[in-house]
């Protein structure tokens, strides 16, 4: 599918084939695609937890405003931001050169370290890159999606039992799509959001 028909043609999805399957080799393949996303410093401040068990959906669709494609998809990711990936620098920077090293390890420590807002809203900036990635991706594979934010993130942190320095930023239902959705919604004008 060509990128332009794919961006056209990616629309939110609700109703989902629950007795259709995406297999751990597909959803791998789609993941391989989904961490290329860019995020500051390249820190990858994401995690993806792939939700299967209908129990385990059933108990985040209680803490998801009851939203029908929770319980009703093929996997539902709970796409998370890591707080403190600027920790991460070292591991991620290993293969670089000294000098690179030297210059960078520095700076991602003196930009991050102590700046908790800057550390929760590039962890939400990354993992949403990443999600809109992951939404391209799939459609290209014929899947359908639709991220949700409609959550207790509380609840959720604790169904799939996140450490502290992760935040769920939002669930992603993935899956194949039960009808055809509704013609697309309003978009403002080109010329009213874009400043030339």
């Amino acid at each position: 599918m060509e990128f332009s028909e794919t961006v056209q043609q990616r629309q939110s999805i609700k109703s989902y084939q629950p007795d259709r399957e995406i297999s751990d080799k597909e959803l791998k393949a789609l993941m391989q695609e989904v961490v290329l996303s860019p995020s500051s410093f390249n820190l990858q401040h994401w995690k993806f937890i792939a939700v299967r068990d209908s129990s385990i959906k059933e108990k985040i669709k209680d803490s998801a405003w009851s939203q029908e494609q929770v319980g009703t998809c093929s996997v539902l990711l709970v796409i998370c931001g890591k707080l403190d990936a600027y920790q991460d620098a070292s591991e991620i920077y290993q293969n670089v050169s000294q000098p690179v090293r030297e210059k960078l390890l520095p700076l991602i420590k003196s930009f991050y370290d102590g700046n908790e807002q800057l550390q929760r809203d590039e962890a939400i900036r990354s993992a949403s890159l990443a999600a809109m990635t992951l939404m391209l991706a799939a459609h290209n594979r014929g899947w359908a999606t639709v991220p949700m934010i409609g959550f207790d993130p509380q609840a959720i942190s604790q169904l799939v039992h996140l450490s502290d320095n992760y935040i769920p930023v939002m669930l992603m239902s993935l899956g194949y799509k039960k009808e055809d959705p509704q013609p697309r919604a309003y978009r403002r004008p080109i010329e009213e959001i874009v400043k030339m």
